[in-house]
């Protein structure tokens, strides 16, 4: 990487590289998250053709639990993550559960080059937002290589979709939702991720999804902040000009 490179190695936010703080982060997301149901809702949502056929690549894989669920489906995952802390509790997770089709790779959205061929998809969930937004559109080309024609694009993270005028009352009222879910150290982690991490505004979100050749098929937001883009790659890149 050349040396004005983003560097994704260095942590914004809460620190993953820290085993202790990895170990929290997949003790807290268990509380609210059931990713068996969050693969058998996608495979659903997407309305696959053999699954089982099928590469995935998983970039910002945390802990693993849902690369371990989909390897159940999928002929091969690999998953992805800057943080070595959290690719062992994934790799844990696997030997566990007898999994053997996960390669897990020590990278990030900017540094991963995928060797294999061409994917059939590209999941990313809750990872997005620790690239500035000119990084995120730079991942989002690489992303746009690393599949075949027609090939998937699942993006999920919090990407604000209301008025600018209105983020104090937006921001205070979704942290507040977190606190009664997962209680109050889990808050601590969501004011981290508004203060130090890189959301951004669906407008421009969708904007870089466009540029990077992608054809957004469908969009949900429950809550006008988590945020799922089902796209097609399209096109190699600057479909709009």
């Amino acid at each position: 990487m050349k040396e004005w490179t983003f560097n994704e190695f260095k942590h914004c936010g809460v620190d993953y590289s820290d085993a202790a703080q990895a170990a929290v982060y997949d003790e807290e997301h268990q509380k609210f998250r059931n990713f068996e149901q969050e693969v058998a809702d996608l495979l659903k949502a997407l309305a696959l053709d053999k699954p089982e056929t099928m590469t995935l690549i998983d970039l910002g894989c945390g802990t693993g639990a849902f690369a371990v669920a989909a390897a159940k489906h999928f002929k091969k995952i690999y998953a992805v993550d800057v943080a070595e802390a959290m690719l062992d509790c994934a790799r844990k997770k696997a030997m566990g559960q007898g999994i053997t089709n996960i390669e897990f790779v020590n990278s990030g959205f900017l540094n991963y080059e995928h060797e294999a061929g061409t994917a059939d998809m590209v999941f990313s969930k809750a990872a997005f937002h620790h690239l500035p937004d000119f990084w995120k559109q730079a991942a989002l080309l690489k992303m746009n290589k690393m599949l075949k024609p027609g090939g998937i694009l699942y993006l999920f993270d919090i990407v604000f979709h209301f008025p600018p005028e209105t983020y104090e009352e937006k921001i205070n009222g979704w942290i507040s939702g977190f606190e009664k879910i997962a209680g109050p150290e889990f808050k601590k982690e969501v004011e981290t991720h508004i203060r130090d991490e890189y959301s951004t505004f669906n407008w421009i979100m969708e904007g870089m999804l466009s540029r990077a050749g992608f054809a957004i098929d469908k969009i949900v937001t429950p809550d006008g902040m988590q945020t799922e883009y089902f796209c097609r790659k399209i096109a190699e890149g600057a479909l709009i000009k």
